[in-house]
């Protein structure tokens, strides 16, 4: 079963947690901090869940399908640190447009992007979303050249998990020491009585 709307569920999650992010930063806005960042953690959280299992089921049960056609449109996204990613599309047999692929990571700069017009590609590719699991140049500017996507830990998922476990963890400890400081200060009080 093809779960695909269950990103549309971790963007909601992530817009939550903004939103309870920024209702923190104005503190006089809309209940306790403590609710606040309850919430916000709470969103992370499901976020990550829901991202991970609509990526698990989707690489586990989305039928693949190999495509060879000649890249038509290349357009490569450079990230602050250099990293080349491409977003590309095929021309196959019969003169058919493949769909749009995005690749991850797949040159530390761009004078390495492995991906140019005119290329003849082989993809293999999830249809739920077509995602390219492997691309294998046959003809152009890098004959041989080879791509797998390989993803064993998301780093989305990881990451966004990391900060929503610091934030219950923080409430939690939070919690702990203000209790402990309450019945220490409760103890400290002399009696007015005697």
């Amino acid at each position: 079963m093809n779960l695909f709307w269950l990103k549309y569920v971790s963007y909601a999650c992530v817009a939550g947690a903004l939103y309870f992010y920024f209702m923190l930063r104005w503190k006089g806005y809309g209940g306790s901090g403590k609710s606040r960042l309850t919430s916000l953690a709470i969103c992370i959280v499901l976020a990550c869940v829901t991202w991970h299992l609509q990526e698990s089921n989707t690489d586990r049960n989305s039928p693949r399908q190999v495509i060879v056609g000649t890249v038509t449109s290349v357009r490569a996204s450079v990230s602050k640190g250099g990293s080349v990613s491409d977003h590309f599309q095929l021309r196959v047999q019969g003169g058919a447009l493949s769909p749009r692929f995005s690749t991850d990571i797949v040159a530390s700069r761009i004078s390495e992007q492995p991906i140019h017009q005119g290329d003849v590609l082989g993809v293999l590719y999830r249809t739920w979303d077509n995602v390219p699991l492997t691309i294998d140049e046959f003809q152009g500017q890098r004959p041989g050249w080879h791509y797998r996507r390989y993803r064993f830990l998301d780093p989305y998922v990881w990451s966004v998990g990391s900060v929503g476990f610091l934030i219950v963890a923080a409430i939690l400890i939070g919690s702990l020491m203000r209790g402990g400081a309450a019945s220490t200060s409760a103890q400290s009080i002399p009696d007015s009585t005697a």
